[in-house]
């Protein structure tokens, strides 16, 4: 009768799962804890036999803690990718063996071999015996199941003192761990019988998998990806951040406790042991109490369970006064018991709270990465030993209190983030088992991308992407620059891990795996502009791009590329524009890819070399390539895609197949020329509202003011052309720009508005025409000598000095400036050398107030944003007091809320200045917001000039963004 009722309480707590694994990992757990306790009860025996202080004492326990650490990791590793089972029971053998040899050591050095070996017990348990229970029982049983596993750690404790004193006293303090490794090592054999578990089963039923997809482990993660993966759950690291301080104080604490009874009330080993006993069970009445509660708040929010947790730290905090200072042993006992059960009622939630937020594919890496970072608390003991040495071990307890209360504080951070790392986990598992449910009815998506999320030193710019791409189609992203289409392809890849979200390539989860690892499941990307080494020959980069396959067919792709052939020690620096994509194409083919990612095909190429690569792309495709190709021109992609996605800001505003594209024109303009037809405020189909500026029509007064730029003009060209290789990438451009004008110049990639800003600036001298700087003929001057005469230039890519401050690098910009330049005065810190520092501090200090930089006026460049460097490139440009400014697209990977605030920034410099702006830039909203007039140009040209509103619908700005299929 009574063991029918104990077989149906067990079954209650487990939720109808399996018995035996539980009892046998309690088992197993609480052997584990026999010899750490009786190591702790009979420190006063093992410090006099070995002669040592306690600093000495708690050495030896911080090594064999690190050892247990440092093992914690390579054994979840491997826990996660075979056996765990077998894991567990071979670890306890030889925690069984080193204990033994705890018993026979004969020196210090033996003994601290000994201890470090014998950690491997707790090296085990932790990694292996969570994730187990994880994956033996149902998620609404965990905190149950938890609270079950971890008494057997207060089982163990309770008779691992008592019996280790009376052993300890009846023959010697050896005797204890003599006899501790015999019930381990029963344990061991009857753990053979248990069957290792699948990996995540309750998680893929609880979000609806079927019964098949449920049965279906995952491939196991590398430790590059698992790392990746537990380091992205905030979760985990507010409670790792913690673990320093909670290790000290707990480790400590447990350590001193037993001193503290003998030097303080004097009690032996037997008497030590028999109040260590009565102890213990206050951590069962924690558990007991932790599993109710605990379930609780696991249903309701888990996040509780870690908020909870900065009301204990102040209650244990004030009870470990009491235990440190009492002169009473009663109320020494009762405030040791107290803490012990406070404890112990957290740990259960708090491990099943993070059983759900750590993905099953990582659980074992997950509960021990942790492990690392209680290393560095360790490192506190010995001085808390000397300090107990030093003063009393009352002061060593001491110490221990606030350094508890700072990592309960910090755990107790986590609260607010539980419920998202969980949500993470279960999207995951959602999007892999609509993997499987869209195979088993016949189609084959090769990549799904759910819900992504991607930010930047904390500047989102992904939000929510979805994607799917079937075996053997080409899929093209469009969008305008800073849309995230190449965000979104390095998530793909892992060359940018995504922040929340799902990545699944061919039914695996390679959210977090690294880029190296997704390049040898067959995932190549071919960036934009960058897809070669120029310093190498042809065929050197040939023979570099088959570093995943040394036998790949260099001829097979010459066959397709015949060029490339006839220029094999050829530098890929002197290859034109069209031929080096040919070469990265190439270079990408010889990976033998699955999924080919193409970041801007047509990117800087003439029209005529796009035409030659597009079969390329199609003849990729047929012969069993996935495409995924990123394009700026809508017509390359529609006259390549099976299916388009259109991106705007970081999110998919609209998708379909091409051949439905092409029937919705209006939808296009709306993202890539937004509200174009419209004059006043404009809206796009997802609701945006967007201002069109500070404009009158074509007859107003800036109209007028343009029209006169002839005659006053701060910047002429007249008749300007550049070519290469025979192809004109500016043909015969004809601008002019009136002081204290902006004028906004658009165009699709290629157009030739960069290699303009290069010819204005003097980087490239033109074949013909010429530039004029407030009339004056600057065609045949330099870069240097142009910037002397008032024209400032900024680069897509901001170029500064990463290692300098703000301060710094705006002070380098002010160099022109400087009237001392001898290093001999500022050496002897003479006036004239000190005031001209103060001239340039005062300088510096005017711009960093003018463009809103001091909260950043110390930090490096490198720690910056984007959109903060694209700030401080502006105030270096203001810093040379310019007349003309030219701009080369300031919103380039810039994140939405940094784009929004650049437009009364750049309107601010023009009045603060009263210089012109020339700005390029693919963000149309925000150029015509800003600009009195707009210039586009297309394969060189200019096409139209005037206001933004009649530019940005004239029929020639349309075809060249849209292509002339879409404009009817």
């Amino acid at each position: 009768m009574r063991v029918g009722r104990v077989k149906r309480q067990l079954d209650e707590l487990t939720g109808g799962g399996p018995v035996y694994p539980l009892l046998i990992l309690f088992g197993l757990n609480a052997v584990d804890e026999l010899d750490r306790t009786a190591f702790a009860v009979l420190l006063p025996e093992i410090r006099d036999h070995f002669r040592l202080g306690i600093q000495g004492v708690l050495t030896i326990v911080a090594l064999a803690f690190v050892a247990a650490l440092l093992l914690q990791v390579p054994i979840a590793q491997w826990a996660d990718r075979s056996n765990r089972v077998r894991i567990a029971t071979g670890g306890a053998a030889l925690w069984a063996l080193f204990s033994f040899a705890t018993g026979l050591a004969t020196g210090v050095v033996m003994l601290a071999i000994v201890r470090s070996g014998s950690a491997i017990g707790k090296a085990v348990v932790d990694p292996t015996h969570n994730s187990l229970i994880a994956d033996f029982y149902d998620v609404q049983v965990r905190p149950r199941v938890y609270s079950f596993h971890r008494a057997a750690n207060a089982v163990g404790a309770f008779v691992g003192p008592l019996a280790a004193g009376l052993l300890a006293a009846a023959f010697d303090w050896r005797a204890p761990f003599l006899v501790f490794a015999v019930p381990t090592l029963v344990l061991v054999v009857l753990a053979l019988r248990i069957q290792e578990p699948l990996r995540g089963t309750f998680e893929r039923r609880a979000m609806g998998a079927s019964e098949d997809a449920v049965l279906t482990e995952e491939e196991p993660a590398s430790f590059a990806e698992a790392w990746r993966t537990v380091w992205k759950i905030e979760t985990l690291r507010r409670i790792w951040w913690s673990l320093p301080f909670l290790a000290a104080s707990i480790i400590g604490a447990a350590s001193l406790a037993s001193l503290l009874y003998e030097q303080a009330f004097g009690l032996d080993e037997r008497a030590r042991g028999i109040v260590a006993a009565c102890v213990e069970p206050a951590q069962l009445v924690g558990l007991v109490i932790g599993a109710r509660v605990g379930t609780k708040l696991l249903l309701t929010d888990p996040g509780r369970v870690l908020k909870f947790l900065s009301h204990v730290a102040f209650g244990v905090s004030a009870v470990a006064v009491v235990f440190a200072l009492s002169p009473w042993l009663g109320v020494a006992i009762a405030a040791n018991a107290l803490m012990t059960a406070a404890l112990a009622a957290l740990v259960p939630s708090i491990l099943a709270a993070l059983s759900l937020a750590i993905p099953p594919r990582a659980r074992s890496v997950g509960f021990s990465v942790a492990s690392l970072w209680i290393i560095p608390g360790l490192f506190v003991l010995p001085l808390i030993g000397w300090i107990a040495d030093e003063w009393s071990i009352r002061a060593g307890l001491l110490v221990m209190v606030p350094i508890f209360l700072v990592g309960g504080l910090v755990i107790a951070t986590a609260g607010p983030l539980v419920a998202g790392d969980i949500r993470q986990v279960w999207a995951t598992a959602a999007a892999r088992s609509e993997v499987a449910y869209e195979r088993r009815h016949g189609r084959v998506p090769l990549l799904l991308v759910r819900g992504v999320d991607v930010a930047y030193n904390g500047v989102q710019v992904l939000f929510g992407v979805d994607l799917d791409v079937a075996e053997g189609e080409i899929v093209a992203l469009l969008g305008t620059n800073g849309a995230g289409k190449s965000t979104l392809l390095k998530a793909i890849t892992g060359t940018v891990e995504a922040d929340r979200g799902a990545v699944i390539l061919d039914g695996r989860d390679c959210t977090h795996a690294p880029a190296h690892e997704n390049a040898a499941r067959g995932v190549v990307l071919m960036p934009g502009g960058v897809g070669v080494f120029p310093s190498l020959t042809v065929g050197e980069n040939l023979r570099v791009a088959a570093w995943l396959d040394h036998h790949a067919d260099v001829d097979r792709v010459l066959r397709v590329f015949p060029v490339l052939g006839e220029r094999l020690d050829v530098d890929a620096a002197d290859l034109s524009g069209g031929q080096q994509q040919m070469l990265g194409l190439a270079m990408a083919l010889l990976s033998k890819p699955r999924l080919l990612l193409i970041d801007e095909l047509s990117l800087g190429l003439a029209p005529v070399v796009v035409e030659q690569l597009l079969p390329v792309v199609r003849e990729v495709r047929d012969n069993g390539t996935t495409v995924v190709l990123v394009e700026q021109s809508v017509s390359t992609a529609l006259a390549v895609a099976d299916r388009v996605y259109v991106m705007e800001k970081g999110e998919v505003r609209l998708q379909g197949t091409a051949a439905e594209l092409l029937h919705q024109p209006d939808a296009l303009r709306s993202v890539f020329l937004r509200g174009a037809a419209e004059g006043g405020n404009r809206s796009d189909p997802s609701g945006v509202s967007v201002t069109s500026g500070p404009h009158d029509g074509p007859n107003s007064p800036k109209a007028a003011e343009a029209g006169e730029a002839a005659e006053t003009g701060a910047l002429q060209l007249r008749g300007v052309t550049r070519r290469f290789g025979g192809i004109a990438a500016v043909d015969d451009v004809d601008l002019d720009v009136a002081p204290g004008e902006i004028v906004g110049i658009l165009g699709p990639n290629g157009a030739g508005k960069t290699t303009l800003f290069d010819i204005v600036s003097g980087f490239l001298p033109p074949d013909e025409g010429e530039v004029r700087l407030a009339g004056v003929d600057v065609t045949r001057l330099d870069a240097a000598e142009r910037a002397r005469r008032g024209l400032g230039r900024s680069f897509q890519d901001a170029r500064l000095f990463p290692s300098m401050t703000v301060a710094e690098t705006i002070a380098v910009a002010l160099e022109r400036f400087t009237t001392v330049r001898d290093p001999l005065r500022p050496a002897l810190r003479l006036p004239s050398s000190f005031d001209a520092e103060q001239r340039v501090t005062a300088r510096v200090e005017e711009l960093v107030d003018l463009l809103g930089l001091g909260a950043y006026r110390n930090k490096f460049l490198r720690e910056l944003s984007t959109g903060t460097r694209r700030i401080v490139d502006l105030a270096c440009l203001v810093a040379h007091r310019p007349t003309v400014v030219l701009l080369d697209e300031p919103s380039s990977g810039i994140a939405q809320r940094e784009s929004e605030a650049l437009a009364p920034l750049l309107r601010r410099l023009r009045d603060e200045m009263g210089a012109s702006l020339v700005v390029i830039e693919h963000d149309v909203p925000l150029v015509a917001s800003v600009a009195d007039r707009l210039v586009a140009m297309d394969t060189g040209r200019v096409i139209a000039s005037g206001v933004p509103d009649a530019v940005l619908v004239d029929p020639a700005v349309v075809e060249s963004y849209l292509g002339s299929t879409l404009i009817h």
